[in-house]
């Protein structure tokens, strides 16, 4: 049978505060499935593993295309050169829809 882990041990285990398992759980916020039992809350060994296990984040893998997409904005006015290059695609754009149509 399953070990049932109760709040304070599941905080221990991640390395929370209980009262943020507690939290979450309220909420509805990512934490391993839980099990009711009257009032209290335990959560199956096996769920929190899974859960766990879920939680790993893969690398994003990027293609050299996709660079250009994922540039970040800066804050602020943009300069220049991005100005003078954002007018200069414009207008290629709208050169080329007049002479598609």
């Amino acid at each position: 049978m399953n070990q049932l882990l109760t709040p304070r041990q599941l905080a221990e285990l991640l390395s929370l505060k209980e009262q943020t398992i507690y939290n979450r759980h309220s909420t509805g916020a990512s934490l391993p499935p839980a099990i009711k039992l009257g009032t209290r809350l335990r959560f199956r060994q096996s769920d929190v593993d899974a859960w766990i296990t879920g939680q790993i984040e893969q690398p994003l893998k990027i293609e050299r295309n996709d660079i250009a997409e994922l540039t970040i904005r800066s804050r602020g006015r943009p300069t220049k050169a991005q100005q003078v290059a954002a007018r200069q695609s414009g207008a290629a754009a709208r050169r080329s829809n007049l002479h598609s149509d």
